[in-house]
């Protein structure tokens, strides 16, 4: 490809020999034609080098590079932005599939909303370790609010499984960020820092195929807590000690600094902190009133007390973000 390509879909990778195929074969059927891939493989022990020679040898977009050594995926996100050189990135991860639209489509919102809009990606379908589709999965992330501070209380609000963080970002604005960090969940600090860059928009249709399996990095990498800490610190440093309570300092702390102005930063970094802890007490308080309602009601009662909970969660929320928005006017 001639020139500088405006999307880099940059792809780390480590012993991606069983989907790397289906990954790749995935990418270069993308119907938007100006984009490059970089294949960054963190010195893995598989096949994965090979497979990725055989394809660059195939499609003059495909940029390989080898590190030395096992770096950590965190790392090796890093090297992949460090590489790209469009106007655009996005992240691919081997396991997963974009379909044929995936970058087209969402080249064509960030274009349509223009710079107020840094990140945009496509609604989501799980798929199991063969293809076969387990389910829609609502990421509920499509934040346009014109307040920062608004846009971050809907990450802290709504982020489970993180998808958002595969869309297309502006390339500038995700390097004004600390993109992946070395610990479990920083893919919701960074979602968090994107949001208070600028608003992030879900388009139609589902055009990304999530893949569950036993030996996705991003379940607590693959089936043990071993396999986190080889991802993240392959050293065998273990930063995966307490991982919610980590995300959440770092997230505020990281919320809190930068470039922003004072008054943006703290009212983010608040905003994070008061609708994360929200949502934990609205999970502890929806255990509870199960286990009250296994213990002692009948379904009828049940039913009501699930209204009754409902309802008294919704009116919380009202009074909160309600005094939130008089104390940030």
């Amino acid at each position: 490809m001639e020139g500088t390509p405006r999307v880099s879909l940059g792809v780390p990778l480590y012993n991606a020999e069983r989907y790397l195929e289906e990954c790749l074969d995935a990418l270069l059927a993308q119907d938007y034609p100006d984009f490059e891939v970089i294949v960054s493989d963190n010195a893995s022990t598989d096949r994965t080098w090979e497979i990725a020679q055989r394809y660059a040898a195939a499609d003059a977009r495909i940029r390989l590079y080898r590190n030395p050594r096992n770096l950590g995926g965190h790392a090796n996100y890093a090297r992949v932005v460090q590489l790209a050189r469009g106007e655009l990135f996005k992240w691919v991860a081997y396991d997963d599939v974009c379909l044929p639209s995936y970058v087209s489509t969402c080249v064509r919102a960030l274009d349509a909303a223009g710079p107020r809009a840094v990140l945009a990606y496509p609604r989501t379908v799980l798929i199991d370790e063969h293809g076969a589709p387990l389910g829609a999965y609502a990421d509920g992330l499509d934040l346009r609010d014109r307040r920062p501070w608004r846009r971050v209380a809907g990450v802290a609000d709504n982020i489970n499984l993180c998808h958002a963080h595969f869309g297309v970002f502006r390339l500038d604005a995700l390097r004004r960020t600390g993109l992946i960090r070395p610990y479990l969940s920083s893919d919701y600090t960074l979602v968090a820092e994107v949001a208070r860059l600028g608003e992030i928009h879900e388009v139609d249709p589902p055009l990304f195929h999530r893949r569950v399996h036993p030996r996705s990095t991003r379940q607590a990498g693959g089936s043990t807590r071993a396999a986190a800490v080889t991802w993240f610190a392959p050293d065998g440093a273990d930063r995966t000690r307490w991982p919610r309570q980590r995300m959440l300092v770092e997230t505020v702390r990281v919320l809190a600094t930068g470039e922003h102005r004072l008054s943006t930063r703290l009212s983010s970094a608040g905003a994070f902190l008061v609708a994360w802890w929200l949502r934990r007490l609205r999970v502890r308080l929806g255990r509870l009133r199960r286990r009250l309602c296994d213990r002692m009601c009948g379904p009828l009662t049940r039913w009501l007390c699930q209204q009754l909970s409902r309802r008294s969660v919704r009116r919380l929320l009202r009074w909160t973000q309600t005094a939130t928005t008089k104390g940030s006017s």
